[in-house]
């Protein structure tokens, strides 16, 4: 009974396989109804969607392969700006002062570390004090002017890295509104 089965099951295999079979001349070959599926990214891989003429501005096709590649380039672009501008201010003399300028602090930029951590940070690099102004003053009173000197440094060290970065967030609002505008609007 086995044998039966065995031979059964490999006829019925046959005789229905015909989809991994060539057709065979005087076979009963059937032929099946095929179907076209398409999506809406089909043939729009180098370039937009056709756009519609009589859709409002802004709306009737979104950004294609060839966009996306153009928007990912300038991307790197900015990475390589940011990074330039890290390397600017790491290298750039940052003082704070404080006493009447007779303690003076020096801030070194540190740049984020993406992606562990990723906020820029300021360490104090070197400190100056008066020698005049060391034998005149209390220790409490020096630390407090060293504090003071310290929180002046990282002020003007946070602004210069904002007016630096000011250029690189006009050039990513630049492009993010080309990105917008090319991208379709819900409705």
């Amino acid at each position: 009974m086995t044998k039966l089965a065995t031979i059964a099951t490999i006829v019925f295999t046959a005789t229905n396989a015909s989809a991994f079979s060539t057709s065979r001349p005087g076979g009963n070959n059937v032929i099946s109804k095929q179907t076209t599926v398409s999506s809406s990214t089909s043939l729009n891989l180098f370039g937009s969607k056709p756009k519609d003429p009589n859709a409002p501005e802004g709306q009737g096709g979104g950004p294609g392969m060839m966009d996306q590649l153009a928007m990912f380039k300038k991307a790197q672009e900015l990475a390589q700006k940011k990074n330039d501008l890290d390397k600017e201010l790491a290298n750039e003399k940052i003082t704070g002062t404080a006493a009447d300028g007779n303690i003076e602090v020096e801030i070194s930029y540190i740049p984020p570390q993406l992606p562990v951590n990723p906020s820029p940070g300021f360490e104090a690099s070197d400190v100056n004090i008066s020698e005049e102004y060391l034998a005149s003053v209390s220790a409490e009173d020096l630390s407090t002017a060293l504090v003071e000197a310290i929180r002046d440094g990282e002020k003007t060290a946070t602004e210069k890295v904002t007016e630096k970065y000011k250029s690189l967030e006009e050039d990513m609002q630049r492009i993010m509104g080309s990105a917008a505008a090319a991208t379709p609007k819900p409705q």
